[in-house]
């Protein structure tokens, strides 16, 4: 019995360790759940009973149940790793086999199905395309394949609208251009030309003239006198004969008399400057071309010359003319100097510097020396001791000592020593003196009572005589006491002068303007300059006037420090002569006029000349433009450039009053040469009108200078009116000048002008700069297919300056829109319904069109607007060639502008502008291209069937309400996508514009709390959009289906790119626009990108385009007794009939638990409670065994009694 029931034990120990090990064997298995073993006792029983008290039988394993609680969950990186947080089984199956599993480790196999590690397929529920799931059990998928675009069907947008927003739109008015020239075409050539005056040739130098002479002097002619007489001439110039009638003169009359009776009748029959009537060099008349024609060898032909001949002697035949030669050609060319070089006079100036003092000739004084006082009577008696010595000296060295005193008397003794007298002392001193010399030098005299010492002869004036007092031999007296102070002891006398300020001036002249001699004397005195040491001459030249004098002949200048003395007559034969006069031959050194340096004059060289240049513009001349230059040449030419230059510097020197528009150029003469060759031509600076030039009064007054040379440089022929072309304007619009008065709505007026052929976009220009004025402009020119006549396709048209070479109106169409980015901006072409070709500018710039062709019956027909007449060019060789169109100007006003007075007015661009012409027009509509015409925008990305994005932009403009007072205003919303109008089209139009799309517009209500009205704004619909591709056209996907084609409702799947705008939640707050919120269903096409799965076991796949697709849903299983399942390995189990049946439903659902993706549920052992069952386990097994060995050792120790 003890051995059973140790066996027993042994076999329940057993099995418990086995549980144990296995337990802690999967301590690591995802979604294992651990193992415990379940023990009874035994007891032994029979029919009989046990008794009262039995003993067990041992041990049995009672079960070995599974704990189902939660085990630990732990991230990982795999969406397909999934744990249940809570109750129930992932349910998988395995052909047709179903079997469930807490361990979520899923993958995908090459079918897209999701598996476990042993195949198996996990269950749950598919999702239909839209996302719905079917709620059918089935194997899980993964589609990987790329996701379909979706189209956008519906857009919404949550916003504020600000309710302070000002309304944009204003009430104004408009007006077209309609005045007469409008798209008037204007047809002839395309460029305007200017009137030229072309030169007959090149530049020649004068030539010989023909000339018809007479046999009798003039003189005899005159004396007799002679009556009206004729005679015939033919110049030759393709006006035919022309008869020459002279008047007549008297007898005694003159040779110019006759000369004048002849150049008179010349000029009455032919004009001026074309024949001269001279004096022959024996006196005989002679009769030459002149002008022009006496240039190029040009002859005439006379006739009926007898009552000529009689009068003036037989005449000779008619001499023939030479041509000049050219000019400024060849390899030594010929100028043509027309300098007037001014003479110059002779001029004689001194070498030396002439003295500033000028004296006239004296002969001097004697000096005399006079005492000062009466001589008083002197005591030289011996009694009285005086003594007098003195020593008198003169000028040519003599002295002469003298002593008066009674010891030293030598004269005759006087009455009294005592009392000398004055007498006495003079024969006293004079005897004395005569002691020295017989020829005294000195003498002394009595004057009235004073003593006086006189020099005479043999000593000369300005000798000087001097007194000195003798102190040594003196005694008592001195020279004070004969009245001679010590100041007055000497006197110079006056030395002889000669005179310094006289010459001899003559005037030399071979023209008879000669003068003098005459003596030219200079006041004496001293002068401070040279100047006026010259100016002093002047005067006394100018004293000499008269036909013979020299004032206004010579004059005198101070140059230098030298005197310069200028004939005033110029020419190599006028000249100075300076010579000594008879009376002062020595002043002509003194002056330093005897060596004079002259330069001789040199002769004058006349070439005075001049033309005039005339204008005459047609009339009217507001301007006054029409006018004459006077022209006159003074240089030397080497070109005809030179001429030109030369013209044109004195044309361009005029004041604005005297200006003309003329100007000289120097042109390459045709058949080009090399080197190239040119003459003169007198262009008009104003192209464009019949201006007549002309170059008259061609006259060379000067003596060196003929009129035959001038007319051959400038090569002028007045008789050849082929030489002047005149101007032609070039096409234009043929707008005039106009003026038009804007006024504002305060009343002022403001003035416009806008002036002649202004292009319809500088109108525009210039009107938009006025105040309250907007302006545009287009231009239409329409080439008629029945007037496009080429047939062998030689006809080029030019286009505003662009060359085209299409040779139908189809390609030209082409050809001109493929420039509308590049030459030929704003430009369009196009055919209309009746083949012809409409060319558009859409700024307004005139239309000019040229045609060319080597076929002179090739033709085009041009019109302009509807109501002008067309134009031809083209078709002959004379047709017009061009033909230009102007455009038609579109004028908006503010409220309150207007336009008024046009002038002119119907004629020109306007018409009468009055108040009938004037349309309302609403300013500021909404223009998607100007922000200024709506408050806000916001723009988001729709997509269309193919998954293509386009943009769709939502503008907001606050408009006047159509049923409200002028206060109330309501909120409209303008769709446009990708730039294009999607509005439905307008079914009262005609075909084909009721195919357009119009502009999408909606109307949005709010409460007066702001808040959106659902009701009153309603659904929004865009139905009629259809999807553009780069290029603008159709790209293939869904297009619209407007309303009246049946696009609404909405349908799923979608038949048309119809979609709806949901505006719910928007208001109108007072505060600044808001995007709050947007949105919309559509998308391009995805690549699966990843997997989400959330706690409800859903299956979102993601897609690179950024949405989420439900791909279905882990489906899980729960059991009323889980411990009942029946496991089958790798962590799964099977239901049993302990179990009882699945109840399979989804997570969160009912007792079932969540999901939680890229997790995994560890196993739900605890190591540490498994070895203590170990532990255990070996201890119940250690004492079963002791058991069975204490009942061995019994049993044995019974066998052994």
């Amino acid at each position: 019995m003890a051995f059973n029931i140790g066996l027993s034990g042994i076999s329940a120990a057993s099995t418990d360790l086995s549980v144990a090990g296995n337990n802690i064997a999967n301590a690591s298995t995802t979604g294992f759940k651990e193992s415990r073993t379940e023990f009874g006792d035994l007891y032994t029983t029979s029919l009989l009973g046990s008794g009262s008290a039995p003993v067990g039988s041992g041990v049995q394993v009672a079960n070995v149940r599974q704990e189902f609680s939660q085990g630990s969950i732990s991230a990982t990186d795999n969406a397909l790793d999934l744990a249940i947080d809570g109750n129930g089984f992932f349910v998988l199956a395995d052909n047709g086999s179903q079997s469930f599993t807490r361990a979520g480790i899923f993958s995908l196999d090459k079918d897209g199905y999701v598996v476990s590690n042993n195949g198996s397929r996990l269950q749950g529920f598919m999702a239909s395309a839209a996302g719905d799931l079917n709620g059918v059990i089935e194997d899980l998928s993964i589609d990987a394949s790329n996701q379909a675009p979706r189209l956008t069907s519906l857009v919404e947008a949550q916003l504020n609208l600000d309710a302070g927003e000002g309304i944009l739109q204003q009430q104004g008015t408009t007006i077209s251009t309609t005045g007469l020239a409008i798209g008037m075409v204007d047809s002839g050539i395309l460029e305007s030309t200017a009137s030229t005056l072309v030169a007959a040739g090149q530049p020649t130098t004068a030539g010989t003239p023909s000339q018809l002479a007479f046999a009798t002097d003039l003189t005899t002619v005159a004396t007799t006198g002679y009556t009206s007489i004729t005679m015939d001439i033919d110049a030759g110039d393709g006006t035919g004969v022309q008869t020459v009638t002279l008047t007549g003169v008297a007898a005694g009359s003159t040779a110019n008399d006759i000369l004048a009776d002849v150049q008179t009748a010349l000029d009455s029959a032919f004009g001026s400057q074309q024949f001269t009537a001279t004096q022959g060099s024996t006196g005989e008349l002679v009769i030459q071309r002149s002008g022009y024609a006496a240039t190029d060898g040009s002859a005439f032909v006379v006739a009926n010359t007898t009552d000529w001949d009689t009068a003036f002697g037989a005449s000779s035949p008619v001499s023939a003319g030479t041509a000049g030669s050219l000019l400024f050609v060849g390899s030594t060319p010929l100028s043509v100097d027309f300098t007037s070089i001014a003479g110059t006079s002779t001029t004689t100036r001194t070498t030396a510097k002439p003295p500033l003092t000028m004296v006239g000739s004296s002969g001097g004084e004697f000096a005399t020396l006079t005492a000062g006082s009466i001589y008083g009577a002197q005591d030289f008696s011996t009694a009285s001791g005086n003594v007098l010595a003195f020593t008198l000296a003169s000028g040519n060295g003599s002295t002469y000592p003298m002593v008066l005193s009674e010891a030293s008397w030598v004269s005759a003794a006087p009455g009294d020593f005592a009392n000398v007298t004055t007498a006495e002392v003079v024969t006293e001193i004079n005897a004395q003196i005569a002691t020295y010399t017989t020829t005294p030098e000195v003498a002394a005299v009595n004057s009235s009572g004073r003593l006086e010492f006189q020099v005479q002869t043999p000593a000369a004036r300005g000798d000087y005589v001097q007194i000195a007092n003798n102190a040594t031999t003196s005694s008592g007296l001195s020279l004070d006491d004969l009245g001679f102070a010590s100041a007055n002891r000497y006197d110079a006398g006056v030395a002889p002068v000669l005179a310094n300020n006289e010459f001899q001036l003559e005037v030399t002249s071979t023209s008879a303007q000669g003068a003098g001699p005459f003596t030219i004397t200079i006041p004496p005195g001293s002068y401070s300059s040279m100047g006026d040491l010259a100016s002093e001459i002047q005067q006394q030249i100018d004293v000499f006037i008269g036909a013979g004098g020299l004032a206004d002949k010579v004059s005198v200048d101070a140059v230098g420090g030298q005197l310069v003395f200028t004939n005033l007559n110029t020419g190599a034969g006028e000249g100075i002569d300076i010579s000594a006069s008879a009376t002062e031959p020595q002043a002509l050194t003194a002056l330093g006029f005897d060596s004079l340096f002259a330069v001789n004059g040199s002769d004058a060289v006349d070439r005075t000349n001049s033309f005039r240049i005339n204008l005459s513009v047609p009339a009217p001349d507001p301007e006054s433009r029409s006018g004459s230059v006077l022209i006159s040449l003074d240089q030397e030419f080497s070109s005809v450039q030179e001429m030109a230059s030369a013209i044109n510097a004195q044309l361009n020197s005029q004041d604005a009053d005297a200006y003309i528009g003329v100007r000289a150029v120097a042109a390459e003469i045709i058949p080009n040469t090399t080197p190239p060759q040119y003459q003169l031509e007198f262009r008009a600076t104003e192209a464009g009108e019949a201006s007549q030039i002309s170059v008259t009064n061609v006259t060379a007054s000067g003596a060196d200078i003929t009129d035959d040379e001038l007319f051959a440089a400038l090569q002028i022929n007045p008789t050849d009116s082929n030489l002047l072309t005149l101007g032609i304007e070039g096409v234009n619009n043929g707008y005039p000048e106009t003026s038009v008065t804007l006024v504002d709505p305060d009343g002022n007026e403001y003035d416009v002008l806008l002036p002649e052929n202004s292009e319809a976009n500088e109108i525009v220009a210039l009107l938009n700069q006025q105040p309250g004025v907007t302006a545009s402009s287009n231009t239409v020119a329409t080439l008629t297919a029945a007037g496009y006549n080429s047939p062998g396709g030689d006809m080029t048209l030019n286009l505003n300056g662009q060359l085209l070479t299409a040779t139908s109106l189809a390609d030209l169409a082409d050809e001109i829109n493929s420039y509308s980015t590049t030459t030929l901006p704003g430009f369009s072409a196009e055919l209309n319904a009746s083949g012809d070709l409409e060319i558009s500018n859409a700024i307004g710039r005139d239309i000019t069109v040229e045609m060319s062709s080597g076929v002179a019956s090739d033709s085009l027909i041009v019109s302009g607007a509807t109501t002008t007449s067309t134009a031809v060019l083209g078709g002959s060789a004379s047709g017009a060639t061009a033909a230009s169109i102007g455009g038609s100007v579109d004028i908006v006003m503010n409220e309150g502008y207007t336009l008024t007075n046009p002038d002119p007015a119907l004629s020109g661009i306007f018409s009468s502008l009055n108040e009938s012409e004037f349309s309302p027009y609403v300013l500021n509509v909404f223009d998607p291209a100007d922000p200024e015409t709506y408050s806000h925008a916001t723009s988001q990305t729709i997509y269309d069937s193919q998954g293509n994005s386009h943009v769709m932009t939502q503008y907001f403009v606050r408009e006047p309400s159509a049923s409200a007072t002028a206060t109330d205003a309501e909120w409209a919303m303008y769709v446009q996508v990708d730039g294009q109008d999607v509005g439905d089209p307008d079914p009262t139009l005609d075909f084909p514009d009721n195919l357009e799309a119009t502009r999408a517009r909606y109307t949005i209500y709010f409460n007066q709390d702001g808040t959106i009205d659902s009701d009153a704004t309603g659904s929004l619909f865009v139905t009629n959009w259809d999807p553009l591709d780069d290029t603008d056209s159709r790209n293939g996907a869904l297009g619209s289906l407007n309303v009246l084609e049946g696009g609404l409702p909405l349908t799923e799947p979608a038949t048309s790119s119809n979609f709806e705008i949901d505006l719910g939640g928007s208001t109108q707050y007072g505060s600044s626009f808001s995007v709050n919120q947007v949105s919309q269903d559509g998308y391009t096409t995805g690549r699966l990108t990843g997997l989400e799965i959330d706690n409800d076991g859903i299956i979102f796949a993601q897609f690179s385009n950024g949405q989420s697709q439900t791909l279905g849903q882990v489906a899980l299983a729960n059991f009323t007794n889980p411990e009942g399942l029946t496991p089958v390995g790798s962590t799964g189990w099977t239901e049993s009939y302990a179990s009882g049946v699945p109840t399979i439903g989804e997570p969160r659902t009912a007792s079932l638990g969540q999901i939680q993706s890229a997790a995994l549920e560890e196993s739900n052992v605890d190591l540490s409670e498994q070895l203590v069952r170990l532990i255990v386990a070996q201890r119940n097994f250690q004492a079963s065994a002791k058991t069975i060995e204490t009942s061995d050792q019994v049993t044995q120790s019974i066998l052994n009694i």
